[in-house]
């Protein structure tokens, strides 16, 4: 691969200045933009049931739609981020929820409100696998899993706040406020990215657009670090395959699958716990504002997880972290049923699921960073999120039909949960297998 060493090699090896970390920070703060822009329709899924009259098919139909999007945006639209840069994609990502997100919040029926979902969903897909890719490029080696798991980890930050902010404005407002509230924060994440997210390094070196090194240079000096005087000559280069095609190489084939695989199976149990929970609260006789209050107390189980595992694969490897955390997620999720006596207990044992839900998605993104190249990272972690969304519209909507058909929730519980254990032994397989960055 065509590097420019000097540059590269700083980034990975000096110690990370103040404009990196408020990069790593923009990125936590798009992906919690993600967590709440997908958790919306939790949120207003109780209002939308009663002006509606929705049934619970539907509801799941309606739940999982813009799941379907994000599948088609972490594919299609995240490897843009490889071949037309990470910057301007995920500007354009940002562009797509904040229309999406209006759109649903203006929705005079079921049928524009998932047309909405669907577009947004494009927009939280391509923001998942550009932020991840922004990020690492811009980490040092010591720090890259732990920032890209801290940046995954703005997902349950991003759930959280929003129930702590949506419980009261819920008893003063409609279930609309949800994506007005949203629009409004994706709205003002785009000045954020466009003057304080450079393009990466990376990128403008392997691409070599008109200008690359200047613009290279005025990057370094940004963030503090000693310019490079020139960039590699062509004929030094050595060719490179970018893009999805070389995800399925001898090199990176096995790793691409077992992560799909994994992902999928554990985004299933993800989604299935965070959609349906504010509706199955609700159903035991509590109000939509006591629902988005376990909600929100979950996700805060998830910001100390995502933390917690970013923090500890700084010390332990990756693998093992994540293989404690699926199956630890398992157990949570089928035992939720058996804690809903009570409003307390509810949110004791949603906490400690929450903790280790949101770890194991979070340290999902590190596994990316430590098993893809950074050539192909923004099309890897697309290509995993984008099939990973599979599991992620299935989540949600096999129970919808399990609902109807009268199973009690103690054993869809059980039977959405071996998702996140199937990821779990998955991941015991997953060996490290990189190619040169």
């Amino acid at each position: 691969m065509a590097i420019d060493v000097n540059a590269i090699e700083r980034l990975k090896t000096d110690p990370m200045n103040i404009g990196q970390w408020i990069i790593v920070a923009i990125c936590i703060g798009t992906l919690a933009l993600d967590g709440y822009d997908v958790l919306s329709i939790a949120f207003a899924a109780p209002g939308i049931t009663q002006e509606w009259g929705l049934s619970k098919s539907v509801l799941g139909i309606v739940l999982s739609l813009e799941l379907a999007g994000m599948a088609a945006g972490s594919i299609f639209l995240g490897s843009l981020a490889d071949s037309h840069g990470r910057r301007l994609t995920m500007l354009g990502g940002l562009a797509i929820v904040t229309i999406g997100m209006f759109v649903a919040g203006v929705a005079p029926n079921v049928y524009v409100l998932g047309a909405a979902r669907v577009f947004t969903g494009l927009g939280i897909g391509c923001i998942l696998a550009t932020a991840t890719a922004t990020s690492s490029d811009f980490c040092n080696d010591k720090n890259r899993v732990l920032s890209v798991t801290l940046v995954a980890g703005g997902f349950p930050l991003g759930i959280y706040l929003g129930a702590t902010f949506l419980a009261p404005l819920l008893k003063q407002y409609d279930w609309r406020i949800t994506f007005y509230l949203g629009a409004f924060l994706s709205f003002l994440f785009i000045p954020l990215v466009y003057f304080y997210v450079p393009e990466t390094i990376s990128f403008l070196n392997r691409k070599r657009p008109a200008g690359a090194l200047e613009q290279i240079q005025k990057t370094m000096r940004r963030l503090g670090h000693m310019p490079s005087d020139a960039l590699p000559l062509v004929d030094e280069q050595e060719v490179e395959v970018v893009g999805m095609k070389s995800l399925f190489s001898p090199s990176l084939r096995y790793i691409t699958l077992i992560l799909g695989f994994a992902y999928f199976a554990n985004v299933m149990t993800y989604y299935y716990f965070v959609k349906w929970l504010p509706t199955v609260v609700t159903d035991l006789g509590y109000t939509s504002s006591q629902a988005t209050e376990v909600l929100g107390i979950i996700s805060l189980g998830g910001i100390l997880g995502a933390i917690g595992i970013g923090l500890g694969a700084r010390f332990i490897p990756i693998r093992p972290l994540m293989l404690g955390s699926l199956m630890l997620t398992a157990l949570g999720v089928a035992l939720f049923p058996h804690f809903t006596d009570s409003l307390a207990n509810m949110k004791s044992m949603g906490f400690f699921a929450g903790i280790f839900v949101m770890a194991a998605i979070s340290g999902f993104f590190g596994l990316f960073a430590s098993s893809f190249p950074s050539s192909v990272l923004g099309s890897g972690a697309g290509l995993v999120l984008g099939v990973g969304r599979g599991g992620a519209v299935l989540g949600p909507m096999i129970p919808g039909f399990l609902f109807a058909a009268g199973l009690a929730f103690e054993s869809i519980s059980l039977m959405m949960a071996s998702g996140s254990f199937l990821a779990g032994i998955a991941v015991v397989f997953l060996h490290k297998k990189r190619t040169a960055n």
